[in-house]
């Protein structure tokens, strides 16, 4: 099995948090690493599509070509209200490229 080395502050802390959840080591580090993996894909998510709202045309572009996916995607959910308005689609974006 490899060995990583880690300050012994870190490891002071991992072995804390293992101790506390009754987990071993190597699984709390396999969540963390699995949080900042996704963490790190949604925010670079929000920012490619922070960078596409910047760009009127291609924002519009993209807007057509979803609006022709979605009559074409016969999911039955036409009438369907959208998951975010177009307000919180902004806020989440909003929120997604101050964090950083």
């Amino acid at each position: 099995m490899p060995t990583v080395r880690v300050e012994p502050s870190l490891h002071a802390t991992l072995r804390a948090l293992s101790e506390a959840e009754q987990r071993p080591i190597g699984e709390v580090i396999a969540d963390a690493v699995d949080r900042y993996r996704q963490e790190t894909f949604w925010q670079a998510m929000h920012e490619g599509f922070a960078r596409l709202r910047a760009d009127p045309a291609a924002w519009r572009e993209y807007q057509e070509e979803a609006a022709l996916w979605d009559s074409v995607s016969g999911d039955g959910l036409e009438d369907e209200a959208p998951y975010f308005t177009e307000e919180e689609a902004r806020d989440e974006v909003a929120v997604a490229t101050t964090s950083r």
